[in-house]
Protein backbone atom coordinates (compact mmCIF):
# COMPACT_ATOMS: atom_id res chain seq x y z
CA UNK A 1 0.00 0.00 0.00
CA UNK A 2 2.88 2.38 0.76
CA UNK A 3 4.26 1.69 -2.73
CA UNK A 4 0.88 2.51 -4.32
CA UNK A 5 0.56 5.71 -2.28
CA UNK A 6 4.07 6.84 -3.24
CA UNK A 7 3.34 6.09 -6.90
CA UNK A 8 0.13 8.11 -6.80
CA UNK A 9 1.58 11.04 -4.86
CA UNK A 10 4.52 11.48 -7.23
CA UNK A 11 2.35 10.99 -10.31
CA UNK A 12 -0.12 13.52 -8.92
CA UNK A 13 2.71 15.96 -8.09
CA UNK A 14 4.20 15.92 -11.59
CA UNK A 15 0.78 15.96 -13.23
CA UNK A 16 -0.09 19.20 -11.39
CA UNK A 17 3.34 20.62 -12.17
CA UNK A 18 3.00 19.81 -15.88
CA UNK A 19 -0.24 21.80 -16.02
CA UNK A 20 1.67 25.00 -15.25
CA UNK A 21 5.04 24.60 -16.94
CA UNK A 22 6.87 22.34 -19.40
CA UNK A 23 10.46 23.16 -18.60
CA UNK A 24 11.87 19.65 -19.01
CA UNK A 25 11.25 16.40 -20.84
CA UNK A 26 9.54 14.73 -17.87
CA UNK A 27 6.89 17.46 -17.63
CA UNK A 28 6.46 17.47 -21.40
CA UNK A 29 5.89 13.70 -21.30
CA UNK A 30 3.26 14.12 -18.57
CA UNK A 31 1.49 16.80 -20.62
CA UNK A 32 1.58 14.67 -23.78
CA UNK A 33 0.28 11.56 -21.98
CA UNK A 34 -2.49 13.06 -19.85
CA UNK A 35 -4.89 10.18 -20.57
CA UNK A 36 -2.34 7.56 -19.47
CA UNK A 37 -1.45 9.55 -16.33
CA UNK A 38 -5.09 9.98 -15.33
CA UNK A 39 -5.70 6.27 -15.97
CA UNK A 40 -2.80 5.37 -13.66
CA UNK A 41 -4.01 7.79 -10.98
CA UNK A 42 -7.58 6.45 -11.06
CA UNK A 43 -6.54 2.77 -11.23
CA UNK A 44 -4.06 3.01 -8.38
CA UNK A 45 -6.57 5.05 -6.35
CA UNK A 46 -9.07 2.19 -6.66
CA UNK A 47 -6.37 -0.26 -5.52
CA UNK A 48 -5.51 1.95 -2.54
CA UNK A 49 -9.21 2.20 -1.66
CA UNK A 50 -9.49 -1.60 -1.73
CA UNK A 51 -6.42 -1.98 0.50
CA UNK A 52 -7.75 0.61 2.95
CA UNK A 53 -11.14 -1.13 3.17
CA UNK A 54 -9.58 -4.56 3.60
CA UNK A 55 -7.23 -3.31 6.35
CA UNK A 56 -9.57 -0.71 7.84
CA UNK A 57 -9.41 -1.94 11.44
CA UNK A 58 -5.61 -1.96 11.42
CA UNK A 59 -5.17 1.41 9.72
CA UNK A 60 -7.76 3.23 11.78
CA UNK A 61 -7.31 1.61 15.14
CA UNK A 62 -7.05 3.91 18.14
CA UNK A 63 -3.24 3.77 18.05
CA UNK A 64 -2.80 4.19 14.29
CA UNK A 65 -5.55 6.53 13.09
CA UNK A 66 -3.61 9.77 13.66
CA UNK A 67 -0.57 8.65 11.66
CA UNK A 68 -2.69 6.93 9.01
CA UNK A 69 -4.32 10.30 8.31
CA UNK A 70 -1.39 12.65 8.91
CA UNK A 71 1.08 11.17 6.42
CA UNK A 72 -1.32 11.14 3.42
CA UNK A 73 -2.53 14.66 4.29
CA UNK A 74 1.04 15.99 4.42
CA UNK A 75 1.90 14.19 1.17
CA UNK A 76 -1.07 15.66 -0.69
CA UNK A 77 -0.57 19.10 0.85
CA UNK A 78 3.00 19.07 -0.45
CA UNK A 79 1.73 19.40 -4.03
CA UNK A 80 -1.88 20.54 -3.79
CA UNK A 81 -2.21 24.37 -3.83
CA UNK A 82 -4.36 24.88 -0.73
CA UNK A 83 -2.49 27.87 0.73
CA UNK A 84 -3.27 31.52 -0.09
CA UNK A 85 -1.97 32.58 -3.49
CA UNK A 86 -2.30 29.07 -4.94
CA UNK A 87 0.69 27.79 -2.98
CA UNK A 88 1.40 24.30 -1.65
CA UNK A 89 3.72 23.21 1.18
CA UNK A 90 6.53 22.73 -1.33
CA UNK A 91 6.49 26.49 -1.93
CA UNK A 92 7.66 27.03 1.67
CA UNK A 93 11.35 26.70 0.83
CA UNK A 94 12.78 25.91 4.27
CA UNK A 95 10.08 23.31 4.87
CA UNK A 96 10.78 21.21 1.76
CA UNK A 97 13.82 19.31 3.01
CA UNK A 98 12.61 18.34 6.51
CA UNK A 99 9.06 17.61 5.29
CA UNK A 100 10.15 15.27 2.50
CA UNK A 101 12.67 13.58 4.79
CA UNK A 102 10.14 13.11 7.59
CA UNK A 103 7.33 11.75 5.41
CA UNK A 104 9.61 9.32 3.56
CA UNK A 105 11.31 8.11 6.76
CA UNK A 106 8.17 7.83 8.85
CA UNK A 107 6.23 6.04 6.10
CA UNK A 108 8.99 3.49 5.41
CA UNK A 109 10.35 2.95 8.93
CA UNK A 110 7.86 3.80 11.66
CA UNK A 111 4.49 3.05 10.03
CA UNK A 112 5.43 -0.56 9.16
CA UNK A 113 6.35 -1.08 12.82
CA UNK A 114 3.01 0.34 13.97
CA UNK A 115 1.04 -1.73 11.50
CA UNK A 116 2.97 -4.95 12.06
CA UNK A 117 3.22 -4.58 15.84
CA UNK A 118 6.75 -5.94 15.70
CA UNK A 119 7.93 -6.84 19.19
CA UNK A 120 11.32 -8.03 17.92
CA UNK A 121 12.54 -4.55 17.00
CA UNK A 122 13.67 -2.20 19.78
CA UNK A 123 13.18 1.54 20.08
CA UNK A 124 16.92 2.28 19.54
CA UNK A 125 16.77 0.23 16.32
CA UNK A 126 13.75 2.21 15.09
CA UNK A 127 15.39 5.54 15.94
CA UNK A 128 18.69 4.57 14.30
CA UNK A 129 16.98 3.41 11.11
CA UNK A 130 14.72 6.48 11.07
CA UNK A 131 17.68 8.85 11.46
CA UNK A 132 19.63 7.02 8.77
CA UNK A 133 16.70 7.19 6.34
CA UNK A 134 15.89 10.82 7.25
CA UNK A 135 19.35 12.22 6.50
CA UNK A 136 19.79 10.05 3.41
CA UNK A 137 16.55 11.40 1.90
CA UNK A 138 17.50 14.92 3.03
CA UNK A 139 20.79 14.68 1.14
CA UNK A 140 19.01 13.55 -2.04
CA UNK A 141 16.37 16.28 -1.63
CA UNK A 142 19.21 18.80 -1.27
CA UNK A 143 20.52 17.78 -4.68
CA UNK A 144 17.05 18.16 -6.18
CA UNK A 145 16.89 21.64 -4.62
CA UNK A 146 20.15 22.51 -6.37
CA UNK A 147 18.80 21.21 -9.69
CA UNK A 148 15.62 23.28 -9.23
CA UNK A 149 17.59 26.41 -8.28
CA UNK A 150 16.52 28.54 -11.26
CA UNK A 151 12.89 27.48 -11.05
CA UNK A 152 12.68 28.06 -7.29
CA UNK A 153 14.44 31.41 -7.60
CA UNK A 154 11.99 32.48 -10.30
CA UNK A 155 9.02 31.39 -8.14
CA UNK A 156 10.57 33.06 -5.05
CA UNK A 157 10.75 29.75 -3.17
CA UNK A 158 13.63 30.29 -0.73
CA UNK A 159 15.23 26.85 -0.44
CA UNK A 160 18.74 26.50 1.03
CA UNK A 161 20.08 26.44 -2.55
CA UNK A 162 18.39 29.77 -3.31
CA UNK A 163 19.41 31.29 0.02
CA UNK A 164 23.10 30.31 -0.05
CA UNK A 165 23.69 29.49 -3.71
CA UNK A 166 23.99 26.05 -5.35
CA UNK A 167 27.79 25.91 -5.24
CA UNK A 168 27.91 26.44 -1.47
CA UNK A 169 25.24 23.78 -0.94
CA UNK A 170 27.19 21.31 -3.08
CA UNK A 171 30.51 22.09 -1.37
CA UNK A 172 29.41 22.18 2.27
CA UNK A 173 26.56 19.69 1.85
CA UNK A 174 28.95 17.12 0.45
CA UNK A 175 31.03 17.00 3.61
CA UNK A 176 28.17 17.48 6.06
CA UNK A 177 25.93 14.81 4.52
CA UNK A 178 28.86 12.39 4.23
CA UNK A 179 29.64 12.81 7.94
CA UNK A 180 26.03 12.56 9.16
CA UNK A 181 25.17 9.59 6.96
CA UNK A 182 28.29 7.69 8.04
CA UNK A 183 27.38 8.31 11.70
CA UNK A 184 23.77 7.18 11.25
CA UNK A 185 24.96 4.20 9.18
CA UNK A 186 27.27 3.13 11.99
CA UNK A 187 24.37 3.49 14.45
CA UNK A 188 22.34 1.11 12.26
CA UNK A 189 25.25 -1.35 12.31
CA UNK A 190 25.54 -0.98 16.08
CA UNK A 191 21.89 -1.47 17.01
CA UNK A 192 21.15 -4.16 14.41
CA UNK A 193 24.25 -6.11 15.45
CA UNK A 194 26.03 -5.97 12.11
CA UNK A 195 29.47 -7.44 12.74
CA UNK A 196 30.64 -8.73 9.37
CA UNK A 197 32.71 -6.66 6.93
CA UNK A 198 30.19 -7.24 4.15
CA UNK A 199 27.43 -5.76 6.31
CA UNK A 200 29.44 -2.60 6.95
CA UNK A 201 30.25 -2.35 3.23
CA UNK A 202 26.56 -2.69 2.31
CA UNK A 203 25.65 0.14 4.68
CA UNK A 204 28.47 2.47 3.58
CA UNK A 205 28.20 1.99 -0.23
CA UNK A 206 25.07 4.21 -0.57
CA UNK A 207 26.83 6.93 1.46
CA UNK A 208 29.83 6.89 -0.89
CA UNK A 209 27.53 6.96 -3.93
CA UNK A 210 25.73 9.91 -2.37
CA UNK A 211 29.07 11.69 -1.92
CA UNK A 212 29.88 11.10 -5.59
CA UNK A 213 26.53 12.56 -6.64
CA UNK A 214 27.43 15.75 -4.77
CA UNK A 215 30.99 15.80 -6.06
CA UNK A 216 30.15 15.19 -9.73
CA UNK A 217 26.89 17.14 -9.82
CA UNK A 218 26.20 18.65 -13.26
CA UNK A 219 23.38 20.99 -14.22
CA UNK A 220 23.73 19.74 -17.80
CA UNK A 221 22.34 16.27 -17.00
CA UNK A 222 19.01 15.67 -18.68
CA UNK A 223 15.92 14.85 -16.62
CA UNK A 224 15.96 11.09 -17.27
CA UNK A 225 19.64 10.67 -16.42
CA UNK A 226 19.26 12.80 -13.29
CA UNK A 227 16.23 10.79 -12.09
CA UNK A 228 17.94 7.43 -12.68
CA UNK A 229 21.07 8.48 -10.80
CA UNK A 230 19.35 10.17 -7.87
CA UNK A 231 15.96 8.46 -7.46
CA UNK A 232 17.64 5.17 -8.36
CA UNK A 233 19.86 5.38 -5.29
CA UNK A 234 16.82 4.84 -3.02
CA UNK A 235 16.10 1.22 -4.12
CA UNK A 236 19.84 0.53 -4.25
CA UNK A 237 20.16 1.53 -0.59
CA UNK A 238 17.09 -0.55 0.34
CA UNK A 239 18.39 -3.67 -1.42
CA UNK A 240 21.84 -3.33 0.18
CA UNK A 241 20.27 -2.98 3.63
CA UNK A 242 18.14 -6.08 3.03
CA UNK A 243 21.31 -7.89 1.95
CA UNK A 244 23.15 -6.78 5.11
CA UNK A 245 20.27 -7.89 7.35
CA UNK A 246 20.10 -11.30 5.67
CA UNK A 247 23.73 -12.21 6.38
Amino acid sequence: MIFCCVLNIYTFHYYLKSRKTNTDKRLQWYEENKVLILTILISVSFLITYLIISHFKLLFSKNNIFWSLLIPVLSIAYSFPFLPGGKALRHIGWLKLPLLSFVWSFATVVLPVFYSDLSTISQPQILALFANRFFFIMALAMLFNVRDYEEDKKDKVVTPAVAFGPQKILFYGKGLMLFINIITGLLVCRYFNFHFTLQYIAVIIPVLLLFLLFHFFRFSRNEIEFSILHDGLIPVKALLLIFAASI
